[in-house]
């Protein structure tokens, strides 16, 4: 099933700035080859791109990577902490169950408490999803949303899984998404598969 979202005339957004943060510590394929000495990491460097992978410590979280990014728009930008009117954080790995991450952002971060904060919970699409969630919040009454994904997917990945050691890393990043009346952002084209979902499960 594919939904197309349709335009409407208070759904005008623009991408304003984009920042990022990334633990201190990396993975190199050679270091993974001592590993995993049987496996072809020139192969798999050649057909997948990744030479490299960023971990988290165990004092880096999705928090605190999330913070250290969206610090960076503030310092990089010339909108300021109060300006912001929605902060939505996209993550599968968040620090608690509960309370969510995005109201502990909002404390740390200083900012204004009759924003709206909240989490979403999705992998791959979710930065794509968070665009469309944007998109659709910011009008002319309220301009600003901070949009963060930050994943630690390497704290639930065992260290002999060496399929999806190779593949993901940690990470975070900060969009500010701004209403425009220019329309920057498109329109979205969805589609979603379910039928696989035990292939990439934390029970």
């Amino acid at each position: 099933m594919v939904f197309q979202q349709k335009k409407y005339h208070n759904m005008t957004a623009k991408i304003k700035s984009i920042s990022i943060a990334l633990p201190k510590k990396q993975v190199s394929n050679k270091e993974l080859a001592k590993e995993f000495p049987n496996y072809n990491f020139e192969r798999f460097e050649k057909r997948v791109g990744i030479k490299n992978r960023f971990v988290s410590t165990d004092n880096e979280t999705v928090v605190s990577l999330a913070i250290n990014a969206a610090e960076k728009i503030f310092k990089n930008s010339s909108i300021k902490k109060k300006d912001i009117d929605y902060l939505v954080l996209c993550t599968q790995s968040p620090d608690y169950k509960l309370p969510t991450s995005a109201c502990i952002l909002q404390d740390k971060l200083s900012l204004r408490t009759d924003i709206a904060a909240f989490d979403f919970n999705l992998g791959c699409s979710g930065y794509v999803y968070g665009l469309m969630l944007a998109k659709s919040l910011v009008s002319k009454e309220r301009k600003n949303l901070l949009l963060i994904t930050s994943e630690t997917y390497s704290k639930y990945i065992h260290p002999k899984d060496r399929a999806n050691r190779l593949i993901f890393g940690d990470a975070a990043a900060a969009t500010l998404v701004q209403y425009d009346d220019d329309n920057k952002i498109g329109n979205f084209v969805f589609g979603t598969d379910g039928s696989g979902f035990d292939k990439l499960i934390i029970k």
